[in-house]
């Protein structure tokens, strides 16, 4: 349905419900002859009158504003009241002080008890469809034809059931009342009490699952949603636990004679029509719900207007022409009254209203003429932000106002009001403003030329950014340049801070693991010398003294000893040889990476292919660093690979890149790639500002590679 399509019908509805409310005090007068009217009665039909039309009013806001099932329900149920209290009127006006012969009189009682199931039958669907007009989520929509199926099975058995439709017992002098179905269908007795038993079950359940509906939204609602749910969830709650208590009292006796029944059959009526309604136009009207700020301020404004300036004619047309003759004169003095006074009339009346609606926000420049004052005091650094975050929200009447800074190579959420947990960043793509989602309006912030971060504003989809508010927020951006200067210095700051703090904790670790692998390494070379020089050179010393000895006896035999102890001087000299070539081989120094690598291929079994072409000479502490660890790949290979033959690359340009290949079983780096011997090839190269990384899969072989920068004198090298 079209928006005016819809407004007109809704207005036809209100039409109604308010002519049956100004009908009922009509037809009570002309049925009150020779009855007194207490004050009681008075107080009691206005306070009914007054809730009947707050409500109607309410309900056709809600319906103009977004079209929400609420706002119907309201209207349907206050027609259904003014329908109600007029055919009630009308009946009792029949039959009391004296019977009278009214036509109409059979359908005027059958509308008076069907109004009463309009009024509530609607309320149960109300829990379950508030505030949203639609069911919390998919898994509740059955809620909706349940309530149906119980609402069409107890009109049915209203309308149409045989027997009386209005009845009242005998009070005083006053006769009672018996008015029967005036189109009865005669449904068997088993059909026409299962019809009531179904209808009664569905809407009970559907308006207790439709509170446990509205408590969920209320335990997941935050900040003002959850203001707009506290009171009309709290009001469901009890009419439940009366319901539960009075069930509680009838099923243990407490409740005998009925004791309790007016009580609590009362309380539950004015929690459910006066309560209900009564919470819903605090959702409303209090925490601006469905978005009515604006007509209220607007209806605000018109109504002290439309005042004025009737004040001014009576008190001047009226009051002065009792006194005076001359009516054209008194209207054209009312008129020039008017037209004088109506500009500041208008603007009190305006700042009135947004102090009304609004609050704080009642005087914008009046809140951004202190922002540099409470921006700019003596506040914690991270305190900062959100405060601005707050002052153009307070400033502007945003929804939600949000503040990025451009740090670095991104733009980090600094603060959002209201206050919301993140630390979402985006990518700097271009030297523009980013497209940053649900935002109205993006204004960036400057410093001394310099963009420093953008604020962005997102408005009710009812009240957009007019050109002042627009102004104000260029205004206000340019107030802030300052503030968020200071702020991305230390955002930078902080950031510098963490990174050195970072790197610092990864030198420390890497400086234990050197100390630790160079205390490993001395024990190595200890064992080694131990086991290995030491015994020959100890062999060698005690052939020595035997064959010191053999030569004073026997000098042939002491010959053929001194040529053995001679083999064994060259076993020696290979053993402190390949144990020095472990340590730092020679050749290194002597020819380079790619002749040390050579050397080293021809040691083992395992077949080790050369690529070092045209790398040249290098800092030997490169050269070193890099040699090491592809003796570390090759040893890995040799050991644990089963590979069948293994290939060196080296590359040179501005960096020196090599990568150690075998075509061996493979492993998973997952769960098996963070070892001793990856940390130290890491660590040997960090040192020079390299990396390194291992690439390996199961049976397809591994791959180590890395590169190390080489300094700009050795580039040219």
């Amino acid at each position: 349905m079209r928006a005016s399509s819809r407004d007109r019908l809704a207005t036809v509805v209100l039409i109604a419900g308010l002519a049956g409310v100004l009908t009922f005090p009509l037809i009570g007068l002309a049925a009150g002859e020779g009855r007194s009217v207490t004050a009681g009665d008075i107080a009691a039909l206005l306070l009914s009158l007054a809730v009947l039309v707050g409500v109607g009013l309410l309900g056709r806001l809600i319906v103009h504003r977004t079209g929400n099932p609420i706002g119907w329900i309201f209207l349907v149920g206050a027609m259904a009241a003014g329908i109600g209290f007029a055919t009630d009127a009308y009946v009792q006006a029949a039959f009391r002080p004296v019977a009278r012969d009214l036509p109409l009189m059979p359908l005027a009682g059958w509308l008076s008890s069907i109004a009463i199931l309009v009024m509530v039958l609607p309320l149960a669907i109300l829990l379950v469809l508030f505030p949203t007009g639609r069911p919390r989520s998919a898994r509740w929509r059955w809620l909706v034809p349940l309530w149906w199926t119980g609402v069409s099975c107890v009109f049915t058995w209203a309308a149409f059931r045989a027997g009386e439709v209005y009845g009242t017992p005998k009070e005083g002098d006053l006769p009672a009342i018996h008015i029967d179905n005036p189109m009865p269908i005669l449904l068997p007795a088993r059909l026409a009490q299962l019809l009531l038993t179904i209808g009664v079950a569905t809407v009970l359940t559907t308006g207790l699952f439709g509170l446990v509906t509205l408590l969920l939204r209320f335990k997941d609602a935050r900040g003002e949603e959850r203001q707009q749910l506290r009171w009309i969830s709290f009001d469901a709650t009890l009419v439940v636990l009366l319901m539960l208590t009075l069930i509680v009292f009838d099923a243990t006796g407490l409740n005998e004679q009925g004791r309790f029944d007016d009580l609590l059959w009362g309380a539950m009526a004015l929690l459910l029509l006066v309560g209900i309604p009564a919470t819903v136009a605090i959702a409303v009207l209090k925490y601006r719900l469905y978005d009515v700020d604006v007509v209220l301020r607007k209806t605000v404004v018109y109504a002290i207007l439309a005042g004025f300036i009737s004040l001014v004619y009576i008190a001047i047309v009226v009051g002065l022409g009792s006194l005076f003759s001359g009516d054209l004169v008194l209207s054209i003095g009312a008129t020039a009254v008017v037209a004088v006074a109506f500009q500041p009339v208008r603007e009190r009346a305006n700042r009135f209203a947004n102090r009304l609606v609004y609050g704080k926000r009642a005087t914008p420049y009046e809140v951004l003429a202190r922002f540099s004052e409470r921006v700019g005091g003596t506040y914690a650094t991270e305190d900062v932000l959100p405060r601005t975050a707050r002052v153009i929200a307070e400033g502007t009447g945003a929804e939600r106002v949000e503040v990025w800074l451009h740090v670095g190579a991104v733009w980090r959420h600094a603060a959002t009001w209201p206050a919301q947990d993140g630390d979402d960043a985006t990518p700097i793509e271009d030297d523009g403003l980013p497209a940053f989602e649900n935002a109205d309006r993006v204004v960036p912030v400057r410093h001394q030329g310099e963009l420093l971060g953008a604020v962005t504003v997102r408005k009710q989809a009812s009240e957009p950014l007019t050109p002042a508010e627009s102004k104000l927020l260029d205004d206000l951006a340019g107030q802030a340049g300052l503030v968020l200067s200071n702020a991305r210095l230390t955002a930078e700051l902080q950031a510098r801070v963490d990174e050195i703090s970072v790197r610092a904790a990864e030198l420390r670790a890497s400086r234990q693991r050197i100390v630790a692998t160079q205390d490993a390494e001395r024990r190595r070379l200890e064992r080694n010398i131990h086991d290995g020089a030491q015994q020959h050179l100890v062999a060698l010393a005690v052939k020595l003294r035997l064959a010191r000895q053999i030569l004073e006896k026997d000098p042939a035999g002491g010959a053929a000893s001194l040529l053995e102890i001679r083999g064994h001087v060259d076993e020696a000299v290979e053993t402190l040889g390949a144990l020095a070539l472990g340590i730092y081989p020679p050749i290194l120094e002597e020819r380079g990476l790619g002749a040390a690598l050579e050397a080293q291929a021809g040691v083992g079994a395992l077949p080790i292919l050369i690529d070092a072409d045209g790398i040249g000479r290098l800092p030997i502490e490169l050269e070193a660093a890099v040699y090491f660890v592809c003796l570390e790949a090759l040893q890995n290979a040799a050991k644990y690979a089963d590979a069948t033959v293994v290939t060196v690359a080296l590359r040179r340009g501005l960096e020196l890149r090599f990568e150690v290949n075998d075509d061996g079983v493979g492993f998973d780096p997952a769960s098996n790639g963070g070892g001793s011997g990856l940390t130290g090839m890491r660590d040997r190269l960090e040192v020079f500002g390299g990396t390194v990384e291992v690439e390996s899969r199961p049976g397809r072989g591994t791959t180590v590679r890395g590169m190390v920068p080489i300094p700009e004198p050795a580039v040219a090298r």
